[in-house]
């Protein structure tokens, strides 16, 4: 089932980059090395489930963590049954769970906080596998926001990459810290994602 659902994450985000400076602009070329600023999106679902793996999630939360994106960010219009062929129905709803409603046809910085308000109310009536999964999610997230924020010659430039300005991002963040701890309790995630958040606000 995991080695089906990273296939077919690899396959469906073969094209896609981490929000980088010129990731989007430069084109890969084909037998060389990608640049260093060039981040294959699949690092993000490996290290989502990575994450889950060391916390111990079944294997159904970690194929479902491969995919957690495939549904909002690959144009498959039987993503969701190609889902269900090959890691079940099981797999599929925790997917479908936490795949946010991107509004195609409108700008993502125009829908940014009613999406981020969408998913923040979402985790209150999510399973407990559905939050595990939005929590890793965004501790991945702070992991790369922060490692890339250390490495960065002007941090602005690294906060500049997203649909909202610092002080919006930073109170999502914690928003969803929020809610993911109402679910979660003082479990190993929340307690980490509160940590990096803190590194963030320093």
């Amino acid at each position: 089932m995991i080695e089906a659902a990273v296939r077919l994450a690899a396959q469906g985000h073969y094209h896609q980059f981490r929000k980088r400076d010129r990731a989007a602009r430069t084109p890969a070329i084909p037998g060389v090395p990608l640049p260093e600023d060039h981040i294959p999106y699949i690092t993000h679902l490996m290290g989502t489930m990575t994450i889950l793996a060391r916390l111990g999630a079944p294997d159904a939360v970690l194929a479902a963590a491969a995919l957690h994106d495939y549904l909002e960010d690959v144009p498959d219009p039987d993503g969701a049954q190609r889902i269900l062929e090959i890691t079940g129905e099981e797999v599929l709803e925790l997917v479908m769970a936490v795949t946010e409603d991107k509004r195609p046809g409108r700008s993502r910085g125009e829908t940014w906080e009613l999406r981020k308000q969408e998913q923040i109310a979402d985790i209150e009536s999510m399973t407990r596998d559905a939050v595990l999964i939005k929590g890793a999610d965004v501790l991945h997230n702070l992991l790369s926001l922060d490692f890339d924020l250390r490495e960065a010659a002007d941090p602005e430039l690294v906060w500049n990459r997203f649909n909202a300005p610092r002080e919006q991002q930073l109170w999502y963040f914690s928003a969803i810290l929020d809610a993911i701890r109402r679910r979660l309790g003082e479990h190993q995630l929340t307690l980490e994602m509160a940590e990096v958040l803190r590194r963030l606000r320093a």
